[in-house]
């Protein structure tokens, strides 16, 4: 009796366990997980201050790589490399996505200075909306000096149509960053109130569409097209069978970059 009693008091004190057994609803649980820590990352990440990865060298170029919204000097890592093998000073930036452009741009700078007044000759790298801070940091006039060449990778140079179509919804700035609304394609927006590129500039547009293409006009990279990318007359626009998040990274885009950065031009 007294064993009964026991295993029957075991039994009504055991809880039962959540299973999800469809592979549907495991599949959505792994999503939703990934993305409450992507946006815990995102929210961490965008509170840190600019940062600059390398020293002042006078005895080298230096090439100065800037990443896009909402990334981090990481993802420009390989480009680095491939610069430092080339024998430039290589330097990464890493900013947050928490300010407007223009004060991106202003603090980004700011930190750069040291690196930019002591090499002999400064080049820059940028993906997406590092080339818009590029272009205001250097808008009237403002460029140093010592500017060699710049190579910009999937500016948004005439804006993004997913801004326009996506920056009214629910935390899309959280998502996106706090720069994001001011890239749409409106008359008003952040580049279209930017003058012309008046310095040596190479533009590297993506044609491969992805996931987002559909929605864009004409060839793009799933976030900005090429016509948007070729924007704000630079020398030269080259188009590259390639994707927007990852361009950075691909062979032949930083086969193409250091072949502008030595030689001023995409051709070969």
């Amino acid at each position: 009796m007294n064993k009964g009693r026991k295993e029957g008091s075991a039994l009504a004190t055991k809880r039962p366990r959540l299973r999800i057994r469809s592979p549907q609803c495991r599949r959505i649980a792994r999503r939703t997980a990934f993305l409450a820590l992507a946006i815990a990352v995102i929210c961490v990440s965008c509170r840190t201050p600019p940062l600059v990865d390398g020293a002042p060298d006078p005895t080298r170029e230096a090439v100065v790589l800037i990443h896009g919204m909402r990334r981090t000097g990481r993802s420009m890592r390989k480009m680095a490399r491939a610069a430092e093998a080339a024998g430039y000073n290589a330097i990464v930036c890493s900013y947050p996505s928490d300010r407007s452009v223009h004060a991106t741009a202003t603090n980004l700078f700011a930190a750069l200075g040291p690196v930019i007044d002591a090499a002999p000759r400064v080049h820059f790298v940028t993906h997406s909306l590092g080339g818009i801070l590029v272009r205001d940091a250097f808008r009237d006039g403002a460029a140093p000096p010592n500017l060699g060449r710049v190579v910009m990778l999937g500016p948004p140079n005439g804006g993004s149509q997913h801004i326009d179509r996506f920056s009214g919804l629910p935390l899309f700035e959280t998502i996106w960053g706090t720069p994001a609304p001011e890239l749409g394609t409106g008359p008003d927006s952040f580049p279209a109130r930017l003058p012309p590129i008046d310095f040596p500039c190479g533009v590297i547009a993506g044609s491969r569409p992805g996931l987002l293409g559909w929605m864009l006009p004409g060839e793009n990279d799933g976030k900005v097209t090429v016509a948007s990318a070729g924007e704000g007359h630079p020398a030269e626009v080259l188009v590259l069978p390639t994707g927007h998040t990852w361009m950075m990274r691909n062979g032949d885009v930083i086969a193409d970059t250091l072949r502008f950065l030595q030689n001023g031009t995409f051709l070969p």
